[in-house]
This record gives structure tokens, sequence and C-alpha cells, in this order.
């Protein structure tokens, strides 16, 4: 078994990668080959018994046999307001270079980079070519474009994911997300607002089952660029599923209005992509449950095992 580099390995998506090692979805991938990178050194609880020596990932790494790197540190969208528009940017550029470095000195067999449905301009469906307007967007494109170069130079195939809509084991408490925002005011206000009054559709998938699909495309050989999937939902449905597990929970939304939010790919290549390489992908409902626990378990209400 070669060894693996996870870069953003202690945020929500890192987090899902390692839980899908340490049980066993990989048979290719021991826990004890996991390279781990984040924003810097320490050691890190992962929970159910399992903690790594987590290394600073800045493209420094020792030359040694990678068979494969999974892409996952960015900043992202929410935190161009934390950061400010011109640091978000030079950030996120550099982690970008430190990647195509890693690519290219350690020469992967596979790499897998989750991008993400914001490269799309919302309003035109085109590839996103306005920096100020979306730098989210832009620069995961920019991303996308480099570390396919990179790969392409040291002969590795390349898995690239692009993320729309996602919750699961390790969702972090984040109320820039609908569903995470709509459990915490269900814990909290025992009533859930919905301030769109038009229709709002999603497609939702488990972040794990996610990151399952595009590793074991790339341990294939697989070279492609897929969208996330799962069924579409009306944000009301996601609404009701929370107000059903939590209980005694009130559901409104503002004026109803005849504007449709339909953000969500239209291809169903993913669930073609999860059958070909065997995995079962959840129901919206137990995708729901799932983020419930995780963040009962992020505010103390349930004991970390």
């Amino acid at each position: 078994m070669g060894k693996v580099l996870i870069s953003g390995a202690t945020g929500w998506l890192g987090r899902e990668t390692i839980r899908k090692v340490v049980s066993g979805s990989f048979k290719e991938i021991d826990s004890s080959n996991l390279i781990l990178q984040s924003s810097k050194n320490r050691l890190v609880d992962f929970g159910n018994g399992y903690k790594f020596p987590v290394q600073e990932f800045n493209g420094h790494i020792e030359a040694q046999e990678i068979m494969g790197f999974v892409h996952l540190a960015f900043l992202t969208r929410e935190k161009v307001a934390e950061s400010g528009f011109e640091n978000y940017v030079i950030h996120n550029l550099k982690l970008i270079s430190n990647a195509c470095q890693v690519i290219r000195r350690t020469k992967p067999k596979w790499v897998v980079l989750v991008s993400s449905g914001a490269i799309f301009d919302r309003q035109s469906g085109n590839i996103e070519d306005n920096l100020v307007r979306n730098p989210y967007g832009y620069l995961k494109r920019i991303e996308e474009l480099a570390l396919a170069d990179a790969a392409k130079d040291v002969n590795a195939n390349i898995v690239i994911g692009r993320l729309w809509g996602a919750a699961g084991s390790e969702m972090p408490i984040n109320r820039a997300y609908a569903i995470s925002d709509f459990i915490e005011q269900a814990f909290y206000d025992k009533k859930i607002q919905i301030n769109s009054g038009g229709n709002v559709f999603r497609k939702y998938c488990d972040a794990g089952e996610f990151m399952e699909v595009l590793i074991k495309l790339a341990l294939k050989g697989e070279s492609t660029t897929l969208d996330s999937g799962g069924d579409v939902v009306e944000l009301e449905e996601v609404a009701k599923v929370i107000a059903s597990k939590l209980g005694d929970v009130s559901i409104s939304r503002s004026d109803k209005s005849s504007e449709v939010d339909d953000y969500y790919p239209r291809s169903t290549d993913f669930e073609t992509f999860s059958n070909s390489v065997g995995v079962s992908l959840s129901k919206v409902e137990d995708i729901v449950s799932k983020a419930i626990e995780s963040h009962k378990l992020a505010r103390g209400y349930l004991k970390k095992d």
C-alpha cells in the first residue's frame, strides 16, 4: 500500500475522507499510510480512537513515494469577508501553488481535487470570468486548470469533483449553509424561518460518499470531472425533515413569490459513477440525520467516541 497525502485534512471533507479510510472503505489505503497536512503542525483527534499528526501544508514535503494526493486545502466563500479580498486571493493562490509543487515533486499516481459548482456564474451558467464578483468560484476554476496541468506533467490521473451541496457526519456548524442554519434555528429557536419566499431547489449528497466516489474513481485510474449528485429537493422539504427529527419545531417562510432559485447540477453522472465503484448513495433524510448528530456532538449534546 502506498502513502496518500491529504491537504486540508482537518476540515470537513478531510475528516470525512479520514473517516472513510479508517472504516476500511478503500482496500488500497491503510490509515498508517496517511500523510495529513493542514494549516499548522499539531496532533489531531479524529474520533473513534484515531489520533494523527498533522503537518503544515506548505508545498515543501520531502520527496518520497506518494501513491495518491487528495487536495482539499482552500479558503471557502465565507472567508472573503473575514480575510479581506486581497488576502483571500493571495492565500488561495498560494495553496494552489503548494498543491502543484507537491504533485510535481512527489509524482503521485493519482490526484483528487474537490472543486465547486461556484465556478459557474449563476446568472449566465457560464464559467465564472470575474474575480471580483465571485472570487471563490473564479479561483476554484484556476485551481482546476493548474492541478490538471501538474497531474499531466507527471502522468498522474486526476479526478475533479465539483461539490454543489452536501451534509453528513462531519458537517461543521456554519450558518452560511442552509442545512446547518436550519438545524441551529431548530435547536435554539424551536422554529425554522426560510428567508426565501420563492421555491429554492438544491441537490444534497453525503460528503463522505462524495469523497469515497472520487477516490475510488482515482484508484481505478480514471481522469474525469464530475458534479456532485443527489435528489432534487426544495428547502421546505429539508426543513420538514429537520423538524421531524428534532420535534416541536415550527416552519415559516417569507411571503410567497414567483422567483425560483434552482442552483443545482443537471448532470446525473455522479449517480452513474457511484454505481460503477459500488457506492450506494444516501437519501436526503439520512444525510440530514447525520448532520443533526454532527451538530449535537459539536454542541456537546453527545459524547465523542
